[in-house]
């Protein structure tokens, strides 16, 4: 029997997150790399869409309370089922101190997609220094715990073999 997959909703939330945080991610790397005039369209770019994603976040955390969690397969141990719920854990920890360091880092105020402008919560430049910091370490963790949870699920796919990924994406009937 196989085990019924994520709602919908849980689902949809999960691959909207998915593509916010790969995007920011890799823009907010190689912006550093390019021209300033790429560079301030990616860090609009990047406040925008991390704006967007803190109440989808918010709804997603939430939503996990409210909504049934599939069983995973029996031929996980139960060791291997708690350590995949604390990196689970951990992960929107770290997503969460990516948002909140982002935003206590910003010196000035920001474009939200170039339609209005959103103040800094904070201005002042000890402050945004050590969040500033604290950003790019929790995005280098988070980039790889990115990484791990991207490897985890191929290694379920193709080395297990077992029905993991057909949690989040489903075969159609």
């Amino acid at each position: 029997m196989k085990a019924k997959p994520y709602d919908l909703l849980a689902r949809m939330l999960h691959f909207i997150m998915a593509i916010i945080i790969i995007y920011t991610l890799i823009a907010g790397f190689l912006s550093h790399l390019v021209s300033r005039y790429v560079f301030d369209i990616l860090s609009v770019l990047n406040m925008s869409f991390a704006t967007l994603a803190v109440p989808i976040f918010i709804v997603r955390y939430i939503w996990s309370f409210f909504r049934s969690t599939p069983e995973l397969p029996s031929s996980i141990p139960f060791w291997q089922r708690k350590i995949a719920k604390l990196c689970h854990s951990l992960l929107y920890l770290t997503i969460l101190g990516v948002f909140m360091s982002g935003f206590l880092m910003i010196k000035e105020p920001y474009q939200f997609f170039w339609i209005f402008i959103i103040q800094n919560p904070v201005s002042n430049i000890i402050i945004n220094a050590f969040f500033f910091k604290a950003h790019i370490f929790l995005c280098f963790t988070l980039s790889l715990m990115v990484l791990t949870h991207i490897l985890a699920v191929i290694k379920h796919h193709f080395y297990y073999k077992n029905n993991v990924v057909e949690l989040m994406f489903p075969a159609s009937k």
